[in-house]
């Protein structure tokens, strides 16, 4: 069976660029050998994640991600078995204050989940909408 869960959170600690896209390599490949799929967004200390996979693989992840240190307040927004996973591969991506408000990112993120039921796709625009135009002041 396929499961999706998204979830925010919020980082322990600023990270910057190269130790973000450290993580973000290393993410990718232990994701990729356990063919989980997914979304992950990193911006202004904060985290926005879409998985997707074998429903076993992807719950066992995100109890890790419970128990992980650098995250703070995980709220799962979403939990779902699926009839079948949409995403190829894992996008990653550190938003920027350059790259803030860009109506074409949540378009592309929202291709990447095309294959989901059309409730869970808006749910994903919603919470997409909310992380990549909430900035901090």
């Amino acid at each position: 069976m396929q499961h999706a869960i998204c979830y925010i959170s919020t980082a322990t600690r600023e990270f910057g660029n190269s130790e973000i896209e450290d993580l973000f390599n290393a993410w990718k490949e232990r994701n990729k050998k356990e063919q989980i799929q997914g979304i992950l967004l990193y911006s202004e200390g904060h985290f926005f994640q879409v998985l997707e996979g074998e429903r076993t693989a992807v719950l066992a992840l995100f109890n890790k991600i419970n128990k992980d240190a650098r995250h703070s307040g995980i709220i799962q927004v979403l939990g779902k078995d699926i009839q079948k996973g949409s995403l190829d591969g894992y996008i990653t991506e550190h938003i920027t204050s350059r790259n803030f408000s860009r109506p074409e990112l949540i378009e592309s993120y929202c291709e990447s989940v095309k294959g989901m039921d059309s409730r869970t796709q808006q749910q994903i625009k919603a919470i997409l909408d909310s992380f990549l135009d909430t900035q901090v002041l």
